[in-house]
């Protein structure tokens, strides 16, 4: 009786929640008004990861206006509810003063542009958080939200699963979709083009999926989502993702630790089943993962899942007797399974069950720190470091790793991302930024802990599921660039949104909401809030535009089409004018026409563009190049050997750029020499003479390059090319010549 009581109280509190968003403004139209912002909002969190993972602007740009656009929509539904439109959450207003964190540095920054991108990403962020917080109220809309994130990552590995075999072109494009990269070097990348991403996408589909099956009390519906659990875990295996494998391991683990005790033993006897499944049948899912596999993979994964769907439906019939044992049994029942799976896992390993490719990079984890991998990342963090004590209050706003590490490089490497989350935070918006990130974790997992205290059973299994689908992700983002690509943080924040909702009604529940909300109400955030994501729609697609005319810009300059590079760009920079490339190659564009037309107007304003490109990407070396060749063809010679050494410190282990130094000097010496004034041609050669050394000084004071890099032949070792060592021959000569 006292647990149907309790189950009536819980239903009767859902209904207040439900019941508080009823207005005048007629029941049925609010209630389909809202269905239909649910499943806009659903469609857009399931489509996210399938192009590209949002990694590219022109993908991006395009959710970004599309998830505004639902927040204004769902502000309105909000207005004519009797619920409101507030914005009186302590996380709401600690993820908005994060994004005050990274709009902080924009006028300081690194990289403009990649500023205010990485701005308006957590404005996309919190838009997602918002939603699925404030609209996931009733258990429908809680299940619908939660199968969407499932549905997300089924297809994420039924995409990989797909180009292993060959199904899907490289060069199809279903709904725009881009579907090359996403089988590469035997390794499912999937549509995230990535395969750690992929592998940490996996890995929290995969938590979701046991979630959902455990929460179910409907046996067949239960089976079903453990069946395909199955299908999941088996395309996070072959995504090779080893700091996947560790991570998952961690989430599991405070998976297992939240649920409450019954559900327990449900997670040790339906993951053992899932997993010996999994396992035993890797090899035959290997093996077919060619083009020859076209029908005997599927037919070997759908035998899987309906053996994995069998035995979790003939084990649901035993479960609920399983509950009233001792917790001796269940200690005695968890040790059983760890030491079962242990020898399980040794005979797969023996009987070479698992693909050989795969025991290699298991065990290639127990001597992690000698791995290439691990030791580059060490440096890249080290040098991470060098960046943040360069700006280490506010930091140098979005994009701080990419427009800076080469000039704090310990050696010549290329990596857009620094490999860790955390890392970027603190480039990107210094200690203030960082602080504020860990506050709003702080509030997020004390207050999920202080509601799963509460021991309110179903609620408890969301709960542990969400918090575990979190610490996958954040863990793995230490380790990895996942939150680089937008959709793994729309995943991240649509499953914390229905955490903090469910968290907010238990304690709401027992009258502790003031853990959740704050005491005032502020009216001007959210109409702000409905005002600025008004901008967000306008400048994503113009953001979209710009780089889509930049792009085929780009193309038409480098086939030499100056009319059409002409037209293209200049529709660019007027969508983005904060694009440095579109910038500085339209001002390319104009000197070239101009030189052409010997237009002097044309060739000022290219010298116009390239400041501005300058201005808005002040560290990037390509652009101080290119203006300086602007600026020697047009006999603003100490100013372009000037931007040229600018260039050179920006990416001091760059030996490209002493080619272009030795060949500007040589040429400078060149043109005096033609002109007679030999004074002034010896003082040029002098400094190209002087460049050899100058190459061995850097190297000496800034190549660290560790063991495992260096015994690799195609690391990027510094030192004096060919091409350098043949201008300095020619110049010597000249010299000698000279003298005579």
């Amino acid at each position: 009786m006292a647990k149907k009581s309790e189950k009536k109280s819980i239903s009767q509190s859902a209904n207040k929640f439900s019941g508080a968003e009823i207005s005048t403004f007629g029941g049925k139209t609010l209630s389909v008004y809202k269905i239909f912002v649910l499943f806009a909002f659903c469609v857009l969190v399931l489509m996210s990861p399938y192009y590209r993972g949002l990694y590219f602007d022109y993908e991006l740009g395009a959710f970004q206006a599309a998830m505004a656009a639902i927040f204004i929509l769902f502000a309105i539904y909000l207005y004519l509810s009797k619920e409101g439109f507030l914005v009186n959450s302590k996380l709401e207003l600690v993820l908005l003063l994060f994004m005050v964190a990274y709009i902080i540095p924009y006028f300081f920054a690194a990289n403009r542009r990649l500023a205010l991108v990485e701005f308006f990403k957590y404005a996309f962020y919190f838009a997602v958080f918002y939603v699925a917080s404030r609209i996931s109220k009733g258990k429908a809309e809680k299940l619908t939200i939660l199968n969407a994130l499932f549905l997300s990552t089924v297809g994420v590995a039924f995409f990989g699963y797909q180009a292993a075999v060959k199904l899907i072109p490289e060069t199809a494009r279903p709904l725009g979709m881009a579907m090359n990269g996403l089988w590469v070097g035997n390794m499912i990348n999937s549509t995230l083009q990535y395969h750690n991403t992929a592998g940490t996408v996996l890995a929290f589909g995969f938590i979701i999926s046991l979630m959902l099956a455990i929460y179910s009390e409907n046996k067949l519906l239960k089976s079903f989502y453990f069946a395909f659990s199955s299908f999941i875990f088996t395309a996070f295996f072959f995504t090779y993702s080893r700091g996947s494998y560790i991570t998952l391991l961690l989430a599991l683990l405070v998976f297992f630790l939240l649920l409450p005790r019954e559900k327990r033993i449900s997670l040790i006897f339906n993951i053992a089943i899932v997993g010996a499944f999994v396992i035993a049948f890797l090899n035959k899912v290997g093996a077919n993962l060619n083009e020859h596999g076209k029908i005997k993979l599927w037919l070997v994964l759908l035998f899987q899942m309906l053996l994995v769907f069998a035995l979790t439906y003939a084990f649901g019939f035993v479960e609920r007797k399983l509950y009233g044992l001792s917790n001796n049994f269940y200690i005695a029942a968890a040790g059983a399974a760890i030491i079962l799976a242990i020898i399980g896992f040794a005979i797969a390993l023996k009987t070479h069950l698992i693909p050989s490719d795969m025991v290699a990079k298991i065990k290639s984890i127990a001597m992690f720190w000698k791995e290439r991998n691990f030791v580059e990342r060490m440096v890249f963090y080290k040098d991470g470091l060098k960046i943040f004590l360069r700006s280490p209050v506010f930091g140098y706003g979005g994009g701080a790793w990419v427009s800076l590490y080469f000039m704090y490089q310990s050696y010549l490497y290329f990596t857009t991302q620094s490999h860790n989350y955390f890392l970027q935070v603190l480039l990107d918006t210094g200690i203030v930024g960082f602080c504020i990130l860990l506050i709003f974790l702080w509030f997020l997992f004390s207050t999920s802990l202080k509601a799963w205290a509460k021991k309110e059973q179903k609620e408890n299994i969301i709960i542990a599921g969400l918090v575990a689908a979190a610490v996958q992700l954040y863990s793995h983002s230490a380790l990895d660039f996942d939150f680089s690509l937008a959709s793994v943080q729309v995943l991240l924040f649509a499953a914390l949104g229905v955490l903090v909702s469910t968290s907010s009604q238990i304690l709401q529940k027992h009258k502790q909401e003031k853990v959740i909300y704050t005491g005032k109400k502020t009216n001007f955030v959210p109409a702000l809030l409905a005002i600025f994501y008004l901008f967000v729609i306008v400048i994503s697609l113009n953001f979209r535009l710009g780089n889509y005319y930049a792009n085929i810009g780009q193309q038409a300059l480098q086939m030499g089409n100056l009319s059409a590079a002409y037209s293209f760009l200049s529709k660019a920079v007027t969508y983005d004018p904060l694009s440095s490339n579109a910038l500085s190659d339209y001002a390319v564009v104009l000197y070239r026409i101009g030189d052409q037309n010997k237009d002097a107007n044309l060739i000022a304003k290219a010298d116009g563009y390239f400041k501005q490109a300058i201005v808005n990407d002040r560290f990037n070396a390509k652009i101080r190049f290119k203006y300086a060749i602007y600026l020697l063809a047009h006999g603003a010679i100490d100013s372009g050997l000037s931007q040229i050494e600018q260039g050179i410190k920006l990416q001091p282990l760059q030996p490209a750029n002493y080619e272009l130094k030795a060949d500007a000097y040589a040429k400078v010496g060149d043109y005096y020499l033609g002109k007679g004034d030999k004074e002034k041609a010896k003082k040029y050669f002098e400094v190209v003479l002087k460049i050899p050394e100058e190459m061995e000084k850097v190297k000496a004071e800034r190549e660290k390059m560790p063991k495992v890099v260096q015994q690799d032949s195609n690391s990027h070792k510094f030192g004096v090319t060919d091409k350098v060592k043949q201008i300095v021959a020619v110049v010597q000569k000249k010299l000698e010549e000279l003298k005579k």
